[in-house]
């Protein structure tokens, strides 16, 4: 699953929904309960090995050669949840130069799948791609030139059904140093989930906060920021530029699908009239963003998953239009979602800086 995180940021993303009658709340509350009987049911060790796909990877009957220990390996940023069609990526660092990792699946009764698969680092890993504006964007993972780390990518087949497994994973060098392996046990999520978050959700205001100062921003209201420039005269003049989210909509279906669709605009000025200092405001700068995808929720741990399966760019009359196949869908977003009735909240923490947090929240109502 080519999950990719991406970095920048526009004072203006998310969604708002207009108002109206959600879908039968019976219906997607026994959906619900579906879908979270279906992801306990555990799952056997052969038929996650026999239907999933992993690029750069050999299919080896047996057990993985027996480790020496000799190089450390680090899964702790892994995560428990996988997703239908999509699959799941295993994030690894080690303080060897690893070249490739041997992976084992599991049943939840320890019984081990008959083969295991020989991963090449450096042919599987999920690599950035060209960052686009999009909304809930995340800072992006980069690899140095020494492997130490890696981000494996694990795609399932339509065979794989929601349900629970574990894995077992070590790293090895060029040297035939192994790590001792970790094990991980994985949920694998219906779309769909929580029916208290089904329906139409308009956004009330953004909430940024980073080094203890906290900005809200207000939708329909403009965001300006002001700013001095030299003008050619030597003289002084003072910008003042707005951004104002216009509308936007964020559908939450009970059949595990979404829908997006936000419009903003920013203002824009004459540079040439500037330079001779004088504020001339030109046509606004449009932008509109729509996607449709699926989406999940864990129950366990308040977190709302919106997987994008594609998406409609207009900005400035030109538009663009992109869709992707299963496996090679966008993580959207995926935070910690809190729900009370007609409120909504959605947050994210992101630690650029390992010494502070930054925290966004959208707050939405319905």
């Amino acid at each position: 699953m080519k999950i990719i995180l991406r970095s920048a940021a526009i004072a203006a993303l998310v969604i708002l929904a207009s108002c109206g009658k959600d879908d039968d709340g019976g219906s997607a509350g026994e959906m619900a309960e579906q879908a979270e009987l279906l992801e306990q049911t555990p799952l056997e060790a052969n038929t996650i090995a026999d239907n999933v796909m992993i690029q750069g990877a050999t299919k080896e009957e047996g057990a993985p050669p027996t480790p020496n220990g000799a190089i450390s390996m680090d899964i702790s940023e892994a995560g428990k949840t996988a997703f239908l069609n999509e699959g799941f990526t295993i994030p690894v660092s080690s303080d060897g130069d690893i070249t490739g990792a041997y992976l084992r699946f599991k049943a939840n009764d320890g019984t081990v799948s008959d083969s295991y698969y020989d991963i090449d680092i450096n042919a599987n890993q999920v690599f950035d791609k060209a960052a686009r504006k999009t909304v809930f964007q995340r800072a992006a993972r980069t690899l140095a030139s020494k492997v130490d780390e890696a981000n494996l990518d694990i795609d399932f087949s339509a065979q794989i059904e929601p349900g629970t497994f574990c894995y077992e994973i070590c790293v090895y060098d060029a040297e035939g140093n192994i790590s001792d392996p970790s094990e991980v046990c994985v949920t694998v999520e219906s779309w769909g989930g929580n029916a208290a978050v089904v329906g139409k959700w308009s956004l009330v205001k953004e909430e940024y906060t980073y080094a203890g100062t906290t900005e809200t921003y207000n939708i329909g209201e403009p965001d300006c920021d002001t700013w001095t420039t030299s003008c050619a005269n030597e003289q002084e003049l003072e910008i003042t530029v707005c951004y104002t989210q216009e509308y936007g909509t964020l559908e939450i279906k009970a059949d595990g699908s979404y829908s997006i669709d936000f419009k903003g605009a920013d203002q824009d000025y004459d540079d040439a009239a500037a330079s001779e200092c004088e504020l001339v405001y030109t046509e606004d700068s449009t932008y509109r963003y729509q996607s449709t995808g699926n989406w999940a929720y864990v129950t366990a741990e308040n977190r709302l998953t919106l997987v994008e399966y594609g998406y409609t760019v207009e900005e400035d009359g030109e538009t663009e239009v992109a869709s992707v196949e299963n496996g090679e869908a966008e993580l959207l977003y995926d935070g910690k979602a809190e729900v009370n009735g007609n409120s909504f909240v959605l947050i994210e923490v992101s630690d650029y800086d390992s010494s502070v947090e930054d925290i966004s929240k959208f707050y939405f109502e319905k």
